[in-house]
């Protein structure tokens, strides 16, 4: 720890420090034209008095759900998803990518296409959240819903600026916006967390489920971390830490999976499945049966696009042909472990705390994300650069 921290550089500490600041005072910001409606019921719902509302735990964040920061920093990270495939899939974009200044192309045509992600995503939250019991937003003309777009879309230039500032002159090492995006959910769990010791008649009551999920939440990193070493010492080189990564099979598996959803919120008229979509197509719902059948939908998308990403950084940069096999089977292997530590671990995690007395859910796939995060901030601040693909994908992600 000593030597690692004699090789950080101070100037680039506090850069990344007034980087990460900032991007929690825009987790605090919320959408422009929300109601007041809404602002009363949410503040009246999480309230411990008329005029109060708790000081720490989950409800002391009470629009964090609704900030420009939250919703600004997910079209980065999808438009860096989807440029990645775009680069799989095209051999001129490859060729831009084997050179400095058609890397520099393609990193402001990912800005560009952020941008618009946001716009088209602003759009749909402002149909969306117009259906709800109070509406976050009232109705809207065509300029005060573009204003709300516009909003948004600024939102995300100033996480993508944020990114930026973080890759080039602090701790970001390319990896900027995954780590926004990684610590997005991770002062909502410490807020969670502290409500919870707050709110418990007695931490006596905490006990069992606190030692219930720490066991989880730890057996997750250090499984994480014994397959990076596992494959490394197999495969005799460095590897990610896991074939796939873990962003972008949970990216696309959740990005399918959010269909029905999607659809069911967008039926303008008498749609009969609308409620069941509703009541079970989540993992823990009214109805047992249906839920597992989505659990295992879920897992095996995550398996398959494990796969498929793993196939997508093989034609972006190809690996030795004896390599390949091996390459796949961990492709597989990873997709299995993606889905115990995303589905399974919450599922038991949830049933088993809540039967000692105190519900604390856990979050595989942002733990996992996390661990990934600071396992290559750490390995760059020892100096360590990979070489793609046995390493890290060659677009530059998780």
């Amino acid at each position: 720890m000593a030597r690692l921290w004699g090789l950080i550089d101070r100037r680039a500490l506090v850069v990344t420090a007034a980087c990460l600041v900032m991007w929690r005072v825009l987790d605090q910001i919320p959408l422009s034209d929300v109601t007041h409606t809404f602002i009363s019921a949410r503040l009246s719902s999480l309230s411990i008095g008329p005029e109060f509302f708790a000081a720490i735990g989950p409800n002391s964040l009470p629009f964090a759900s609704w900030s420009i920061g939250y919703e600004g920093i997910a079209p980065y990270v999808e438009a860096l998803v989807l440029m990645s495939v775009l680069t799989a899939v095209s051999a001129r974009l490859q060729a831009m990518a084997a050179h400095p200044d058609g890397r520099q192309i393609l990193a402001r045509w990912t800005r560009v296409i952020a941008l618009l992600l946001a716009l088209g995503q602003a759009y749909g939250l402002t149909v969306l959240y117009q259906f709800g019991n109070p509406p976050v937003f009232g109705p809207l003309d065509w300029s005060a819903r573009l204003a709300v777009c516009l909003a948004l879309a600024g939102g995300t230039a100033i996480t993508i600026l944020l990114a930026d500032a973080l890759d080039d002159f602090g701790l970001g090492f390319g990896y900027g916006a995954v780590i926004l995006f990684a610590l997005a959910p991770l002062g909502f769990e410490v807020h969670r967390l502290a409500g919870y010791f707050a709110s418990t008649p007695s931490i006596d009551a905490l006990y069992r489920p606190v030692a219930l999920w720490a066991s989880f939440t730890i057996g997750m990193i250090a499984a994480g971390v014994a397959a990076l070493l596992a494959v490394r010492r197999v495969a005799g080189t460095e590897l990610r830490l896991l074939m796939p990564g873990v962003l972008r099979p949970t990216q696309f598996a959740a990005a399918l999976l959010s269909i029905p959803v999607w659809a069911a919120n967008n039926s303008y008229t008498n749609f009969p499945a609308a409620q069941w979509i509703y009541d079970n197509w989540r993992s823990y719902g009214r109805n047992g049966l249906p839920n597992v059948g989505y659990l295992l939908i879920y897992a095996g998308l995550l398996v398959g696009f494990a796969l498929f990403v793993v196939v997508l950084d093989d034609r972006l940069k190809p690996m030795p042909s004896r390599l390949r096999p091996h390459a796949l089977r961990l492709g597989v292997i990873s997709g299995l472990v993606l889905a115990f530590a995303v589905i399974a671990v919450p599922v038991v995690d949830r049933f088993l705390t809540r039967a000692s007395g105190f519900e604390i859910p856990i979050t595989g796939a942002d733990l996992l994300l996390l661990v990934a995060v600071i396992l290559f901030a750490v390995r760059a601040i020892e100096g360590h650069r990979p070489n793609v693909p046995l390493t890290a994908s060659p677009s530059g992600l998780p």
